[in-house]
């Protein structure tokens, strides 16, 4: 029987080891503590206000034959905007978050602009963070990314 592993960060880090030879871990201990400010960032900071608000009401609610909440999405855009602030204060975009090499950082936050990027709060959430913008303009080019996101 397997072994249970859950949550994102256990997961990711799991798979970074033992499928990718800790490729998607930046080489120094500095930037690996920046990839996991990161990551903690989204975790804790952009997740809920994207995903669980903004996302769920602009895109899922809809499909379900209901209508969108829009106090709920009204209130989740400056917490959005707020953690968008911090992670590019620590971001260099250039091209990858933290460089030029790209880092699990990286796979965090593609996931979570797939989804915003389709909704009318993008612009407004991103309109502050030029460094996360050139970053997703590039990033998004990606066969992987253009992939996931078809």
């Amino acid at each position: 029987m397997g072994e249970l592993l859950y949550e994102t960060t256990a997961i990711t880090d799991y798979l970074n080891t033992v499928l990718a030879s800790n490729k998607f871990s930046p080489s120094t201990p500095l930037l690996q503590a920046r990839m996991r400010q990161i990551m903690a960032i989204i975790d804790s900071y952009l997740y809920s206000p994207v995903i669980m608000s903004i996302v769920l009401q602009r895109l899922i609610v809809p499909t379900q034959g209901g209508e969108t909440a829009e106090d709920k999405v009204k209130d989740a855009v400056a917490p959005a905007q707020t953690a968008l602030l911090a992670i590019e204060s620590l971001t260099d975009g250039s091209p990858y978050l933290l460089g030029s090499e790209m880092s699990i950082a990286d796979f965090y936050l593609m996931s979570i602009f797939i989804y915003l990027q389709q909704t009318p709060e993008f612009d407004v959430i991103t309109a502050q963070t030029p460094k996360l913008r050139t970053w997703w303009d590039e990033v998004s080019k990606l066969p992987s990314v253009k992939k996931v996101s078809a």
